[in-house]
């Protein structure tokens, strides 16, 4: 895979420092955007603490979900002993290719990424945000979303507990894609169809970043602005990758303007030995008993990754929580690891949706907290539904209105404003 890369950031027309913090890292076509809350100084350090030790983690070998774990816990250890720092917190939307076609993002909080893909952009991550999730429950629409006064409230972010729900996407990307990371800075600035017309117009990825930035800044830039902008020039073959790199989430280098993928090494020559049959015989099992061993653990590593998460997806017309990745790795499939016994049919239009994408993937922790989730918006649907028609006939009936109109209550009334 080869990518290019470009990046632009602005403290805005309002604010007076710029809270928001981001990384490209070179060697790991690595790319986050973290945007702090927690006042002047604490909503920077918060950001750079969580972006630093990202970068640290995943140069360990650390997979990205865990990564994002010891940035939340880097956070709060920062903040601890510090008044002036106590409450600070960040959100963090982290992408890092796997090799092949595929990008892995990892997602706290209400930054975003963004695929733009033959022309069309579509949101990748979901926002842990009040305003969204009152959105998702069909309780707010889009449009009044943009204007909610409670609109900065984020229901999860890294610094605020010990443990961290992290949401996990995997994108499938081709030559030609383009995705789009940016704080809010941007989305409560610009619409998301003036973002896909710059995104589609401006063919450089610096200048898109850069454009972005100046159109937040032209509608009020009443935040911090943060933009990466992630081209892929050219998307691998679809061939099996070497499964330990998948799992350990391995990456091509990367460079400001293009990323050059190493050639592939040479397949290893097995040396003719010049003495006896026997001594040749023996070279070649020292060469090929290490391609067995590397084999069978890459066999286990594969099996590994491909049973150790979990997604919420469907099962004809039932909620179920499956183990393993959503359409398989090389023959280990997804098998239903839990029913729930809710009805698809009964959520939310936009939670109907997820689940048939097989949305929540993660942990085994994250798809039963997302289950619950489901299952109150389904309820809550069908509490709507069952008390909207006795409250219309009690609020219209005649003792209701005679109560309202009588004298006594009138007199009452009267005697509150001396």
């Amino acid at each position: 895979m080869r990518l290019a890369a470009a990046s632009a950031t602005d403290q805005g027309r309002v604010r007076s420092n710029n809270e928001d913090a981001f990384l490209i890292d070179d060697q790991r076509a690595l790319f986050a955007v973290a945007d702090g809350m927690g006042g002047h100084r604490g909503g920077e350090v918060a950001s750079h603490t969580a972006i630093e030790a990202l970068r640290a983690a995943m140069a360990n070998g650390t997979p990205l979900h865990d990564a994002i774990t010891r940035a939340n816990t880097a956070v709060l250890t920062r903040a601890a002993g510090d008044d002036e720092l106590t409450g600070m917190g960040t959100t963090m939307t982290a992408v890092v290719a796997v090799g092949g076609r595929q990008l892995l993002i990892g997602h706290v909080g209400d930054s975003r990424a963004y695929l733009l893909h033959d022309g069309t952009l579509r949101r990748a991550t979901d926002d842990h945000s009040l305003v969204e999730e009152l959105v998702r429950e069909g309780r707010l629409t889009p449009e009044q979303a943009e204007a909610h006064p409670q609109r900065a409230i984020v229901t999860r972010a890294l610094g605020v507990d010990s443990e961290v729900e992290v949401d996990l996407y995997t994108l499938d990307v081709e030559t030609g894609d383009r995705v789009v990371l940016c704080s809010d800075g941007l989305t409560t600035m610009v619409r998301e169809r003036d973002i896909e017309r710059l995104a589609r117009a401006e063919q450089d990825p610096q200048r898109l970043a850069e454009a972005l930035v100046g159109a937040a800044n032209e509608a009020g830039g009443e935040d911090n602005i943060t933009v990466i902008v992630i081209d892929v020039l050219e998307a691998d073959p679809v061939v099996a990758h070497d499964p330990t790199a998948l799992v350990a989430e391995q990456t091509v280098p990367v460079s400001r303007s293009a990323v050059v993928a190493p050639p592939d090494p040479p397949e290893p020559r097995v040396p003719r030995a010049k003495g006896s049959r026997g001594r040749t015989v023996r070279s070649a099992i020292l060469v090929v008993l290490p391609l067995l061993l590397i084999v069978g653990a890459a066999t286990a590593a594969l099996g590994w990754y491909a049973r150790s998460s979990y997604f919420v997806g469907a099962s004809g017309s039932e909620v179920v929580i499956y183990k393993g990745v959503p359409g398989g790795v090389l023959g280990w499939n997804p098998t239903v690891d839990r029913r729930t016994g809710l009805v698809v049919a009964s959520l939310p239009a936009l939670d109907r949706d997820r689940v048939t994408t097989n949305g929540a993937r993660g942990s085994l922790a994250t798809a039963v907290a997302y289950v619950g989730r489901l299952r109150a918006a389904a309820d809550a649907v069908a509490s709507t539904t069952t008390t909207t028609r006795p409250k219309r006939t009690t609020t219209t009936t005649r003792p209701r209105r005679t109560t309202t109109t009588t004298r006594p209550r009138v007199t009452v009334t009267t005697k509150v404003g001396p």
